[in-house]
């Protein structure tokens, strides 16, 4: 687990008090994972809150360890402006564990959208959907920018879904920002295996989802920040950019799209975006993609033979007629402008947001009804 690392890993049932306040926080179960450490969600009890003499709980927080570093300090410079559509710290100081502190965030009842993605819609949202989804976010993400800020790793993970049963029923989707983001996964593994870049929970994606933010990254963050080599603090603070966050938003929506990003390196996942970008449309899967350049890559080299070169050829004729579209020119003019390689020709967040497949988006209000039936699916 690393050495002299200690994970923050209290037994269900842990109760804290707040030595402010005197609310206190009792944890009911593990909501997913922050590098090392779980994240809970817990009841709190406030003390004027009774009957007849007993604490009754007064509704649910995500509780979390912070340990010390930039997070803290960039969560706390974003809380300093009006925010909309973000996660921000309830509760900054419950306890504190070793050189660390314990803070309270919003339960947010669904968890991840990468989560729900994972667990309920392994093929993606419907476009709809996704307008939605991405629109939210891209409301915190406005803030974040226009506080100077960047947010560094806007992914599917830094999407929180909440439902809210009173005082009627509606969807909250806000994006989480440093401290406030974690790993959302309501069947936490507990198994932990160190990367490269820090131990992560096991994932089956190859490269992992969980640093997506970094071997999906932009083009001019990747062959500067990964090449193998050590940067100082300086050298990555001018490659994080605003247009580095939105090469990112565009890499979300291909998730929200997909349900996943399938790739097995960074050259390959390169080979998919320079697809995307020369056909100018998104297929119907990835796999669909992802094949053809495997045969491309084998024709070129004389490794495809006879009838593995015909069941390939046939395989990617399925789900395709001439014409026919998988995905809005709208939704794919969104996607081609986020990963634009040149980072000075990708739009800005308010130029995202007035390009028409968020204008013609449906809002929240979808009588909220539609969505939460389809979001609860």
């Amino acid at each position: 687990m690393g050495e002299g690392i200690v994970a923050y890993r209290p037994a269900i049932g842990k109760i804290y008090t707040d030595p402010h306040t005197k609310i206190k926080y009792r944890l009911e179960k593990v909501i997913g994972t922050s590098g090392f450490d779980f994240v809970y969600k817990a009841s709190y009890f406030t003390p004027n809150y009774t009957d007849n003499g007993n604490l009754l709980p007064s509704g649910y927080v995500a509780i979390k360890y912070l340990r010390p570093g930039p997070d803290i300090v960039r969560s706390l410079s974003q809380e300093q402006t009006p925010v909309s559509n973000m996660v921000n710290v309830d509760t900054w100081f419950i306890r504190r564990f070793r050189e660390g502190i314990l803070v309270a965030l919003p339960y947010m009842s669904e968890g991840s959208i990468r989560y729900m993605l994972s667990t309920r819609f392994h093929y993606g949202f419907p476009e709809d959907c996704i307008a939605i989804v991405l629109k939210e976010a891209l409301k915190g993400l406005l803030d974040i920018h226009n506080s100077g800020q960047v947010h560094r790793c806007f992914t599917a993970a830094n999407i929180f879904v909440n439902f809210k049963p009173s005082p009627m029923r509606n969807v909250e989707i806000k994006l989480a920002f440093a401290a406030t983001g974690y790993e959302s996964d309501l069947a936490c593994p507990t198994e932990v295996v160190e990367y490269d870049h820090g131990p992560h929970p096991v994932s089956t994606s190859v490269p992992p989802l969980l640093i997506i933010s970094e071997w999906a990254s932009a083009p001019e963050v990747y062959d500067t920040l990964y090449d193998g080599e050590d940067h100082d603090g300086n050298e990555e603070d001018k490659c994080l950019t605003f247009q580095s966050d939105i090469w990112l938003v565009g890499i979300a929506a291909l998730e929200l799209a997909y349900g996943n990003i399938r790739v097995n390196s960074r050259a390959e996942f390169d080979a998919m975006i320079n697809k995307i970008r020369k056909s100018k449309r998104l297929p119907n899967k990835l796999e669909y993609l992802l094949e053809e350049i495997m045969a491309e890559e084998s024709q070129k080299y004389g490794k495809l033979k006879g009838a593995v070169e015909s069941f390939l050829k046939d395989k990617l004729k399925l789900g395709k007629k001439k014409g026919e579209r998988a995905f809005s020119k709208e939704f794919e003019k969104v996607v081609l402008e986020c990963l634009h390689r040149n980072e000075s020709k990708r739009p800005t967040v308010e130029k995202l947001l007035q390009m028409p497949f968020f204008q013609d988006a449906k809002d929240l209000k979808w009588e909220n009804m539609e969505l939460n039936v389809f979001l609860k699916k």
